[in-house]
């Protein structure tokens, strides 16, 4: 349970429209990575050891890039149909 708050409330960093993508992003999996190692070692998911560290950050980095990737993907063709659908209304 706290883990799916915390990736469901750090997602709160790409709705403030002052900072740009990157900064967001690179909020986003700092607050998510850290928390989420936290709990991993608390609960024991991970063995609190370097070993266990190093395969959990191998692990979690490329999921975290597949799944920013998709979500990134599917909110740019969310944004193209809802123009496409602007640019037909005008016309």
């Amino acid at each position: 349970m706290s883990c799916g708050w915390f990736f469901s409330t750090a997602t709160l960093f790409f709705e403030n429209e002052k900072w740009n993508l990157l900064t967001q992003t690179i909020l986003h999996f700092l607050t998510v990575s850290i928390l989420y190692f936290l709990l991993s070692f608390f609960v024991g998911w991970i063995p609190f050891s370097l070993k266990g560290l190093a395969i959990g950050i191998g692990i979690f980095i490329p999921f975290y890039m597949i799944i920013w990737t998709v979500f990134y993907l599917y909110f740019r063709f969310q944004m193209k149909i809802l123009n496409d659908g602007l640019d037909k209304r005008r016309n």
